[in-house]
Order: C-alpha cells, then structure tokens, then sequence
C-alpha cells in the first residue's frame, strides 16, 4: 500500500512540476502585455467629514489592475492602456463611485465616498458564477461582507452562520461545526458543499466536510455567499441543499499586517470540577506588493481551548426514562458511555449455564433428576439484557481542542486582466467527530496546494489536498477493547450469571441479585474498592493500569486490534472556465469543466480496502445562458451540467430560472426556478466498514455487501431506528437490497426580493419543493433473526420511494437613523406528510420545522462605539444517525458584542458573548453540550481608518 501510495503522490508531483507550472511559466514569457497609452491618476480619497479612507479599492473596471489608499487617503495608480477607461472607487460601508477617463496622461483628484447604509448594493458571484446584484440573483443567496463579518455577536464569523435565514448549525465541537440548509441534516453532511478560494473544504477520505476546523482565518475573509438549495448544476455533485462558498483576501487589493488576539471563558456552571476553562485565539496576517506586479500573502491563527463535553447519560434503550441508570437497569446503555454497547441477553445463554450446573452434579442426562435440575437452572436464569460497565466519554476523549491553520500566496500579474497564483495551505486541528461512533480527532491534518491562471472572463485551477488521521481514535472502540482487555467479555458474564444465580438461589431480590453480580464481575463496587486482589478489576479513569490499557489500544490501528483510525487520502482536481459573452457579441454565454480523482487510503481500518486503496475519478462539464429581455426587466437563466463517476453512470442536471423585474424604481424581484441535483455516494457511503456495539456498519457498494454475505442469507428489516434494540421485521418477507445508485433531486423554487421605504429596508420571501430519487438513507437490517447466529447490519442504500420535503422563508432587514440596523428572519421546513416509511430505515431528516432569529446593531452607536445583539430560536427534531437516534431539544440563544474603535492605534477592541444566558443545548443526538463562550478581542488592521 506504501509503496502505491508513494507512486501516487509521485505522479501527482510529476505532474504539477511538469505541466502546471511549465504552464504558468509559459505564461508569465509569452502572454505580452497590451502596451497603450500611459495613465496616471493620483490623488486623495476621503469621506464626507474629510477623513482620509485607507484601504480604498482602486481599479481600472475589468481589469485586475489597481491599487488602495494609505492610510491618508493617498494613491498612485498607473496602467498601460488605451483610452476611455473607467476608473472604479469602491470600500465596504461606503458607496461605489466611478468616473471615466476619456484621453491619456495625468490626473489628480480629490474624491469623497459617501457612507452607504442602503440595501440591494451587494454584488453576489456564487449565483451564477458570474458578478451580479444580489436583487437579480436567480436564486435563494444570502452575503456576508466585511462589514458585516466585523459586527457579527459572536467570536468569529463560521459560528454565527446560523443568524443567516433557513440555516441550521451542527455544532460537534469547538472547532468542527458545520451549517445546513433545507433538511436532511448530518453528522457528515454529504448534501451541503463548503468552497475556500474554489477548493473544496472536504476531507478526502473521511468525507466530512471539515468545516472551521480546516477552514480558514477569519483575518483573511474577504466574504461568504451562502447559495441556498441546490447547486449542481454549476458545482458539480455534492450540493443538493446549498453550498457555501468564501472567499479570502486578495493581496493586491488588502495590503499592509494585520493581527488579532482573542481570549475567553467556557464551561461556566457545567459541573465540571474545573470551571470555567479559558480560550485563546490568535492570527496574524501579512500581504504586500513588490514592484507592483508581484503581490505575497501569508496567513496563520492558533486556537486553543477545552473542548465542549458530551455528558449525555440517558440509556439509549430507554430514553423517555430519565431514572434509567446502571443501578437500575442491568442492561443500560448511556448514550455518552462506551463499553455498554453490547447488551447479552441472559435466557439467550441459559441452556449452556444450566447444562455446566447439572453436569458439575453429575447427573446422567435424559434421566429426570437431569431434567428436573436442568429446568430448575434455566428458569432461573432471567430473561434480561445485560451491558457490561464502561466509562464516559470525558474519561476517554481528548478534550484538548486545538486549531493550527497557515496559508501562503504568491500572486503574479501577467496583464492587467491576468492574474496567476500560487498557494499552499496547512491545517492541523483536534475536535471530537461524530459518525458512526464518536471519534477523537487528534494531530489530524490537511495540506492543500492550488495553482490558478484566472482573468475576469477565464479561469484554469489545479488543487491537491492530502490528509493524514494523525493519532485519531474511536472512543466506541476503545472502551469495548479496554473490557475484552482486563476480563475478556465470555469470562465476565460467566462470572456474573454464576454470581446472580447464587444470590438468587439464596433468596436476594432479583435487582440485589443484579447488583451483586455486577460488583462480582468487576471486582469494584459502586466507590471503586477491588473486592478481591487476586483477581483482575475494572480500572478506574486515571490510575496506571487505565492508561496503560488507554494508551496501547489507541496507539493500534483498528485491524492491529487497537482503535487508532489511519487515513492517507488524498484528492487532486483540474478544472476551468470561459465566459464567451465578448466573443459573441454581448450572448451571456459561459462553459466549465471539471475532472477529481480520489484516493482512499485508511490501511483498512474505517473502508473496505481489501484489495487495496480505493481509486475513483469524476468528470464533469457544464454550460450556462443568461439572456435579457424587455428593457432589463426579464432576466432568463438556463445551465446544464454533466459528471460521470468510474462506478455510476453519468449523471445530467439542467436549471432553468427566471428573474422579472417590475416597478419604475426595479426594486421589486420576483424569480422562480426549476433545477436538478445530484451527488455520487460519499466515500463513506460506499466503502465505510467498521462496528459499532453489536451492529456491522458496511457501504452501500455491493462488493463490500457480498463480502459480508449480505446476499447469502435472507436480510430482514428492523423496527424502529435503534440498531441493537430494535426488532426484527418478518412480517413481509425478506428485504431486498436495492441497487445503489446517485442520488437526484428535483428542487423547484419561487421567491420575491424587494426594496422598500426609499431602500432602507429590504425583505426577501421564498418557497421550495425538493422531491428526492434515489434517497440514500441508512438501512437497519438483520441476518438469521432471533438466532444464536443473528447478526446486525446497518448499510447505505438508494430508496425505491420517493422522499419529499418543502418549506418557506421569510427575511427582512431594515436601516434606520443613518447607522441603525435590525432585521429578523424565520424558516419553516418539513417533510411531506403521507409519505411511508419502510421499517428499518433512517432518512435523517435531522431538521427543525420552524427556527427565527432577531437582530439589531450599530456599527456607529459613536464615533467610537458599536453593537450588535442577536436571538435565536430553533424547535426540537428528531435525530437518527448510525450513532444513534432520540430527540433533540428545544433551545435559544443570545449572543451580545459590542466594539471600541481607537483610531490612533488603528485598532478595535470587541467583547462580548455568544449565548450569554449560559444555557447548555445540543444540536444532535449525543453530541456536545454547548454552553455560553465569553470572549475579548483586540484586532489591529493597518487599514482601519475611522
């Protein structure tokens, strides 16, 4: 495998030196610039007090050629090209402004930029992959700029995504939080596609999209376009519910140090002995030009905190019972406790304990002493599940959150249109993941390198991310290899059934009888005292013989028999696109294509590698028509894309969407759209092979199936949506395993986006109807039902029926006495009512119907002083995963900022808190419980001015 992977990584570097960069240095000899006639504007901006601006944007409209102010407000801008040219003045906050230059030579001026505090002056790309207003976007699109990245009530802009309307978060930890829109959420959410700078933010083997963990400084974000619902058509598989796309800083246009340095307080009333805990979050940022055409960059940030703790100790077989416990139960199994997983039944094992008791007797079987003694043991012996003790999660995981991310660039302008640039990324983080168990992410890491030729009509892009697990673990794993370890689980339950059948036969009650048996089996009781020395006893959390057990399982790979899960995936794509419009003489017509290749490489121990790592690859092309009609006020989109996978057949998703526009103002937006989308199964989806408590989970590809003799043997269903307590299902015959194939959906949409009350408020309504073919959803099976020989399944499989969800949303935004602002937005989302579902099936809707937010601020409350505060509300749901399944409650949350400008010093000091009320919620079935994080941030920008 080593040595494949080594010939991999050789080719893929082979290929970069060879071709790509013989490619952008063929460019940077032979592309000549378009030599003209000189311009040269100098000059000063300022605002309407005459303050100078710094960090204005100056530019020759389409060209990439420009340039911003210092920090008085001055700039030099030269370029070599023939007149008119427009020159473009434009800063986040404050109104764009324009003037043409109508012959060569030298100018200055003197030009004031008004602040803008009106609606409908965003400019969205993500929409159509082309610049236009966020009023005429075809579809559902919301923006997050500077400006508002700044104000935003909590510690950095990715957690307070959720203020965004119809976005739900998944909040698995500190650093690992992902958003969702339009249902069918996950622990890896596959429908939801996240984009840095064109690349996607995905882990290439574990398939989870990574989120903030391996995401990007917030020093270095230029912007975020949320593209709600689906995106396939532009974007290839993967972005069924919406993508998120950010976008960083370019260094020609953001120059100068900048820094932050951020402190808090978490876990306050958690009841945690240590309470609260701090956080800590620094960056820093560095870009500048050399001889004008050459620009660098380079970006890091370090967090460090104690994680937020999983402490769910429900029982997973009795959840509406908040007194389930160990005590009370011999068979409890707490959500947030590992080791309790598998329940035996006792009756199960009956005949062979009364069968050891009466020839212990010597008893001549067949004869009635034999039977007499031999049903007097079975009946004995309950008909009662038992767990064996295991530990929580905080015993086993490590909480040490972490977050290490460095970024470096180097930019090159050919032309003033022509851009090409290099870049490598590095992340490294530690979090706790939920998939199938929980996992500890530990040393995790992730490399990216990107080369891209780009211009305002054309782009070419190269990337390449590799990843390695580091010493990651599973925490269901290690606590079922740490029981076999002290007391193999065949010796434990001997001890224990012989133990109850004594107190029993001595006239103990039937849970005295259980308690009993337990502290026997352990060899603890309930303070931790060995009842006898000379023989093994359950370590205790913290003690040399739990360490040293914790220490050797977690350092093995899962098929070494340890729990330490190995990844050395990798994914590289090439990819680009033309913008034909000034070729066919104003036809908006623009065309991309794409091609990925895979490999998946965990040494066998999460995916089916039997024969080896997996390799896959995916093509894809695209084409897309804008055209305008009756005076600008009908604007028609249609698109069409292709992408084949190497195991599925290729797969064709068209969009078509249209924008009228009414009133004399063009302030009123009606659109409506129809749209296909789709996505190939995720690596997971496919290849996943790994066990949880007493179920198998395997891929939906059919070789890992018939490897584990899924086709062999009748599969039935199970009842209900827990794997190891449901019922089997034999009431309709076999289940059938479909052929797994993508999964479609049809996405329809009709919306309306307008400005009202002289474009100080702005409100945008919507509506979808998503209908899916293909679903992939979690199926619950069992193979020789209610034998010694059963055996649970839980797999990825492409549904018959057809699955329909629907919603709505609702926002307005409205700016008041200059430099106010508040707004408030709601969504509502649900599945079609009617709809049967088969027994055993999970469809992880995972969805509140109804969440709303509320938010008012002030960038300028003074010249010196801003706020901003926000409330959120989101109703319980229904949580099924391959982790487990249960209901998530009800929650709310407030979150208060407020900001300290200190010009002189071109720094902003913000403190403030997100959920402020302190009250601990969860956002998915036994993951964390997230509490109030109070922070104090002092950031200095070279290009603050005011």
């Amino acid at each position: 495998m080593v040595q494949e992977r080594q010939k991999y990584t050789k080719i893929i570097s082979y290929l970069i030196h060879k071709y790509i960069l013989s490619l952008l240095i063929s460019v940077l000899i032979f592309i000549p610039e378009a030599i003209s006639q000189s311009i040269i504007i100098t000059g000063t901006v300022t605002d309407e007090n005459n303050i100078p601006l710094e960090g204005v944007n100056i530019y020759f409209m389409n060209s990439l050629r420009g340039t911003s102010s210092n920090m008085e407000g001055q700039f030099y801008l030269e370029n070599q090209v023939a007149p008119p040219q427009i020159i473009v003045y434009s800063m986040v906050g404050y109104e764009i402004r324009q003037d043409t230059i109508v012959a060569a030579g030298s100018f200055r001026v003197n030009i004031v930029l008004s602040e803008s505090m009106l609606f409908g002056q965003e400019v969205v790309i993500s929409a159509s992959r082309i610049e236009e207003n966020i009023l005429f976007s075809p579809v559902s699109i919301e923006k997050l700029d500077i400006t508002k990245i700044a104000n935003m009530s909590s510690a950095n802009f990715y957690d307070g995504l959720y203020r965004l309307k119809g976005v739900d978060m998944n909040v698995q930890s500190l650093t690992f939080r992902n958003p969702n829109t339009r249902g069918f959420n996950g622990n890896t959410n596959y429908r939801f596609s996240q984009i840095i700078d064109g690349v996607n933010n995905i882990s290439p083997g574990l398939s989870f999209a990574a989120g903030n963990l391996l995401g990007i400084s917030q020093l270095d974000v230029e912007s975020v376009e949320l593209l709600t619902g689906a995106s396939s058509a532009l974007y290839g598989g993967g972005g069924m519910n919406g993508t998120l796309i950010i976008t960083s800083k370019n260094p020609f246009e953001y120059q100068g140090l900048s820094g932050s340095m951020q402190t808090g307080l978490m876990h306050l009333g958690s009841g945690e002995k240590i309470s609260p805990t701090p956080y800590y979050d620094f960056g820093l940022r560095y870009a500048r030009t050399i001889r004008d055409r050459l620009a660098i960059k380079i970006v890091g940030s370090y967090l460090r905190a104690d994680d937020w703790y999983a402490g769910d100790l429900r029982d997973k077989g009795d959840l509406e019972n908040i007194l389930s416990s160990r005590n009370s139960n011999p068979g409890y199994d707490g959500v947030n406790i590992y080791g309790d997983d598998f329940a035996l039944n006792l009756k199960s094992i009956a005949p062979d304990v009364a069968k050891g008791f009466v020839e212990t007797l010597g008893l001549t079987p067949g004869t009635s002493e034999y039977d007499s003694a031999y049903n007097f043991i079975y009946n004995a012996v309950p008909d009662q599940d038992v767990t064996r003790t295991g530990w929580e999660e905080k015993k086993l995981a490590d909480y040490n959150a972490e977050n290490l991310k460095a970024n470096t660039s180097i930019h090159y302008k050919v032309t003033d249109s022509l851009e090409v640039m290099i870049q490598a990324n590095y992340s490294k983080g530690q979090a706790i993941y939920s998939a199938q168990n929980r996992f500890s992410i530990s040393d995790f890491w992730l490399a990216g390198y990107k080369a891209e030729l780009k211009s305002p009509d054309y782009f070419l892009r190269f990337w390449f991310v590799d990843e390695n697990a580091g010493n990651s673990y599973d925490l269901g794993a290690t606590a079922a290899l740490m029981n076999e370890a002290w007391k193999p689980s065949a010796q434990w339950y001997t001890d224990y059934v012989a133990n109850y059948l004594q107190n029993k036969l001595l006239g103990s009650t039937e849970a005295d009888a259980h308690r009993v048996a337990r502290l026997v089996a352990d060899n603890r009781d309930s303070k931790g005292n060995i009842q006898n020395p000379e023989y093994p006893a359950l370590p205790m959390p913290g003690s040399p013989e739990f360490k040293s057990l914790f220490g050797n399982i977690t350092s093995k790979p899962i098929k070494q028999g340890g729990s330490r899960v190995l990844d050395f995936s990798s994914m590289s794509q090439v990819e680009g696109m033309y913008n034909f419009s000034k070729l066919l003489n104003g036809i908006d017509i623009l065309a991309g294509f794409q091609f990925r290749s895979i490999l998946v490489d965990s040494h066998n121990t999460v995916f089916f590698e039997e024969s080896g790592p997996i390799r896959m690859h995916e093509t894809g092309a695209y084409v897309q028509y804008i055209g305008q009609f009756l005076d600008n006020r009908l604007k028609l989109n249609l698109s069409s894309r292709w992408d084949k996978n190497k195991y599925f057949k290729g797969q064709v998703t068209p969009r078509a969407s249209v924008v009228i526009t009414t009133g004399n103002e063009r302030v009123n937006n009606f659109r409506a759209s129809a749209q296909t989308a789709f996505r190939f199964p995720a690596v997971a989806d496919q290849w996943v092979d790994i066990m949880v408590g007493g179920s198998h989970i395997v891929g939906g590809y059919r070789g890992v199936q018939e490897y584990y003799g899924l086709f062999n043997a009748p599969v039935y269903p199970l009842k209900g949506a827990n794997p190891i307590f449901a019922e089997p299902d034999t009431s309709n015959g076999p289940f059938i395993i479909p052929d797994f194939k993508p999964e479609r959906v049809v996405a329809y949409e009709i919306g309306y986006k307008s400005l009202l009350f002289d474009q100080h408020m702005m409100i945008d309504l919507s509506a979808f109807r998503n209908r899916y073919s293909g679903f992939h959803a979690n199926q619950l099976l069992v193979q020789y039902p209610y034998s010694q020989q059963e055996a649970r399944y839980q797999t990825t499989v492409s549904t018959g029926r057809a699955i329909t969800n629907w919603g709505i949303a609702i926002g307005a935004d409205y700016q008041f006495l200059r430099s106010f602002y508040s707004g408030a937005n709601m969504a509502y989302t649900t599945l079609q009512s009617g709809e049967s579902i088969q027994p055993g099936l999970q469809t992880q809707f995972n969805t509140p119907e109804s969440r709303y937010n509320f938010y008012i601020g002030n960038r300028y409350l003074t010249r010196k002083l801003g706020f901003s505060i926000n409330y959120h509300w989101q109703d319980s749901f229904l949580w099924e995963s391959t982790f487990g399944a249960g209901e998530v409650p009800a929650y709310s949350t407030l979150d208060v900022q407020l900001s300290f400008r200190f010009p002189n010093i071109k720094s902003i000091v913000k403190m403030g808190g997100s959920n402020i009320l302190n009250q601990y919620y969860t956002t998915t079935f036994g993951g964390a419980s997230i509490g109030g994080l109070y922070f104090l941030t002092f950031v200095y920008d070279q290009r603050f001015n005011n």
